[in-house]
């Protein structure tokens, strides 16, 4: 099972350059500073003439916007590796962007495995890079030729040539071995910010290289990390006491709860307190008129009325909050996550780039998904373009109520495309929805689970996201093996 690009280099994080594309429009960002000379102009003052003009600075150009690259109407990608972007297979994939409504590619900038797919020359980055890409100015020059979009994808925390060379960065078996998964990658920790600089890096240099666009991949946990969290050795770095930003939220939530229920007693208790005055008073006469015995039996029944409104309201104090140690712990994972995303985008916003974060479709249909550390929501306040991975191979059975997913491309896409814009319109940042479709068959379902797809069931998929208002998308390959005459604009 294959992963997705996860941070498109340049336009998925932040429209962040002096003219930043989103969407197609765009608008000034940045803000020129005037300068003035105090001492001409105190001598301007004395003479009572005019002041001069203030000399302003142009805004300064970000470094995306000085390839010459442009965004598109609507990116429509395909996920190309570096050893196909380097060799012979580019010719090809080039052949096939230029004679259909294709406009962009998703590069290996750092593989699944952890690997620099060029050589870069920062000291700490060459232990880790291989020309696999042998010129890559020439390549960002090639795709500047052909008016394709250029997008840098980053695999973040699965690496298992960053966390071999360092394990204190990394999971530890109880052996002191690294751990490794079934397929045999390790990850890095993403609580560590040493690990958070190593993979920015990477990113700026993609970025100065011309990469428009900025993907990460992996930016998450292991998967059944919560199984194996308290035997692994790992550090937690300065979120080790911390108390995440779930349980900070819940206890001003509550205090909010707390001072309206305060106010509510008091308003009560003043009433109660009237009422018995009244009650006092009338009590207190040696005789009552006709009158002011009606008058006391009001009064009565509004004490009695206050006193049992105080004490059901008594009743319902809100609770205090109770958190377990696990529970903080599973929560941190989601703050280290969402941490590290914040932190990208700020660290690249001066390059003018988008961000974007590849994540797990199923993340968005959920309030979050703690073991690995993703919540849909609150990554999405921190990127440009969110790209939710909605292959219906990659769904389980009754998914959506659909028995068979990959069998029902569009229903499942559909579906998919229905949860994630409820997700997506509750939200104050407004990002692109770029999602992974599926261009690949999935015969290790089984029998009866799959189905071969080819043209009909790519496009499907694409029209499924166009009925919901989602024009972007990037096709997923792993061989980068795509399906000849596909409709990408149906």
């Amino acid at each position: 099972m294959k992963k997705w690009p996860s941070l498109l280099l340049v336009p998925l994080l932040a429209a962040c350059s002096t003219t930043v594309i989103t969407s197609g429009s765009s608008k000034i960002e940045s803000k020129a500073e005037s300068k003035v000379d105090p001492t001409a102009s105190q001598a301007v003052e004395s003479l009572d003439t005019p002041a001069a003009p203030a000399v302003v600075e142009p805004p300064k150009q970000k470094l995306a916007q000085s390839f010459g690259f442009t965004y598109p109407d609507a990116v429509r990608g395909i996920y190309v590796t570096a050893h196909s972007a380097g060799g012979d297979r580019m010719s090809e994939l080039l052949d096939l962007v230029d004679k259909t409504a294709l406009n962009a590619m998703v590069i290996d900038i750092k593989d699944d495995w952890g690997v620099i797919t060029y050589k870069m020359d920062d000291p700490g980055l060459q232990t880790f890079s291989q020309s696999i890409v042998k010129d890559p100015n020439a390549l960002i020059e090639t795709l500047k030729q052909h008016n394709i979009y250029p997008i840098a994808r980053i695999v973040v925390f699965k690496d298992s040539l960053y966390a071999k060379a360092h394990p204190e960065l990394s999971f530890v078996n109880p052996n002191g071995t690294v751990w490794t998964n079934g397929r045999g990658e390790a990850f890095v920790n993403p609580f560590l910010q040493d690990v958070w600089k190593y993979n920015v890096e990477i990113a700026k240099k993609a970025a100065e290289l011309g990469f428009q666009d900025i993907q990460f991949d992996y930016v998450r946990f292991p998967e059944g990390f919560e199984k194996m969290d308290s035997t692994l050795k790992y550090g937690m770095g300065e979120y080790k006491d911390r108390t995440p930003t779930k349980f900070t939220q819940l206890q001003k939530q509550h205090q909010e709860a707390l001072a309206a229920f305060e106010a509510k007693k008091a308003e009560l208790k003043k009433q109660q307190e009237t009422a018995q005055a009244k009650v006092a008073d009338l009590k207190g006469k040696e005789s009552l008129t006709d009158e002011q015995k009606k008058e006391l039996q009001s009064a009565e029944e509004a004490l009695a009325k206050a006193t049992a409104d105080l004490q059901n309201h008594e009743k319902s104090a809100p609770q205090a909050p109770q958190f377990s140690e696990k529970e903080r712990l599973v929560q941190l994972r989601v703050d280290a996550v969402t941490d590290f995303v914040s932190y990208a985008k700020k660290e690249l916003e001066p390059y003018g780039v988008k961000v974007s974060v590849d994540i797990f479709g199923y993340s968005a249909t959920l309030p979050e998904t703690p073991g690995i550390g993703q919540n849909f929501s609150r990554i999405c306040e921190n990127v440009d373009v969110i790209s939710s991975m909605i292959y219906p191979s990659h769904w389980g059975p009754g998914y959506f109520h659909i028995p068979k997913p990959d069998l029902e491309p569009y229903r499942l896409v559909d579906e998919y495309a229905k949860a994630e814009s409820e997700k997506l319109g509750a939200l104050k940042n407004k990002v692109i929805s770029r999602p992974w479709i599926q261009d690949f068959t999935a015969s290790w379902l089984g029998g009866g689970n799959y189905k071969r797809y080819g043209k009909a069931e790519v496009e499907a998929q694409i029209q499924a996201l166009k009925a919901n208002g989602i024009n972007e998308f990037l096709l997923w390959n792993a061989g980068n093996s795509y399906t000849n005459g596909v409709d990408y604009t149906p």
